[in-house]
């Protein structure tokens, strides 16, 4: 609990959590590898790719349309 306060992105997961009205530790748990389940959880995860903070990687030894998402 409250591990985000010592990460690297903490600002970020507080002001994504203040945005999308949820606890910073969901933000930070979509962004440590979590799944989305709904569609504010999803629009966070795409935010957290647009701030940089998560990165997409198109090459998959599966399908080359697979997308994978790397976490940092």
């Amino acid at each position: 609990m409250f591990k985000f306060l010592s990460a690297k992105h903490s600002k970020a997961y507080i002001d994504l959590a203040l945005k999308y009205k949820v606890w910073p530790e969901k933000v930070y748990r979509i962004a440590h590898g979590h799944r989305a389940k709904g569609n504010k959880e999803t629009r966070i995860a795409h935010e957290l790719l647009s701030l940089g903070i998560i990165h997409r990687r198109s090459e998959s030894s599966f399908h080359k349309s697979d997308d994978k998402v790397v976490f940092e």
